[in-house]
């Protein structure tokens, strides 16, 4: 089995890239293949644009969407984005591994969805969406690191709902678009706030997680 995660955290001693490894060793340790997309250390570019395509199809007027479609016809998307489709695209399993900012993606992150989803490639053109789409029968979840406790996330708390209410956007309106069975989440709350101990139980947690899902 082929697993990808994707990495959006810039300090190598944080927390979520704890995670990262963690996850990583888990697969590696029964046999299975794994690719660590890690964003900020590849200076991946979030923002799409003109230079995602090595030609255009109409150098009048410009659209991205159609020119996303053109790429995946003529094989033309800029190297970048060709990397990480192609890791997409070999996976089984696919983990976006972030913290949590703005009840969403880090930027990186979030124009990696923008650039690497693309129109074309993940949906529309020949794929359906959800239990149509493109990567149907392939396994993914989001690993996340928040900032606050998780009792700000209840009807009762500061947030006002769950943080399993809040990733919906991401849950149903990107990977599971895309046709991934998408798996709940594994969170690790307030970790920049919490002991030593708290993180070395949140680490086994994890490990329990990934053998109830995949043991």
């Amino acid at each position: 089995m082929n697993v990808l995660i994707v990495h959006a955290h810039e300090n190598t001693d944080s927390f979520s890239s704890a995670l990262a490894r963690t996850v990583k060793s888990f697969f590696e340790e029964n046999g299975h293949q794994v690719t660590i997309s890690d964003l900020y250390g590849k200076g991946f570019n979030p923002v799409g644009g003109i230079h995602d395509f090595k030609n255009l199809t109409n150098s009048d007027y410009y659209k991205y969407a159609v020119e996303q479609i053109n790429a995946v016809k003529e094989n033309s998307f800029s190297e970048d984005v060709f990397t990480e489709m192609k890791l997409l695209e070999e996976a089984d399993v696919l983990i976006l591994n972030f913290p949590l900012w703005w009840f969403g993606m880090p930027a990186i992150l979030k124009g990696w969805v923008d650039r690497v989803l693309a129109y074309g490639f993940a949906y529309g053109g020949e794929y359906g969406l959800y239990k149509e789409g493109r990567f149907q029968g392939k396994k993914a979840f989001l690993s996340i690191t928040t900032g606050s406790p998780n009792t700000f996330y209840t009807e009762e708390g500061t947030h006002g709902r769950s943080l399993e209410n809040i990733l919906l956007n991401i849950n149903e309106g990107i990977i599971g678009l895309v046709g991934f069975d998408v798996l709940q989440p594994y969170i690790a709350y307030s970790v920049s706030r919490i002991s030593e101990e708290k993180r070395k139980k949140y680490i086994e947690d994890y490990h329990s997680f990934l053998i109830k899902n995949f043991g």
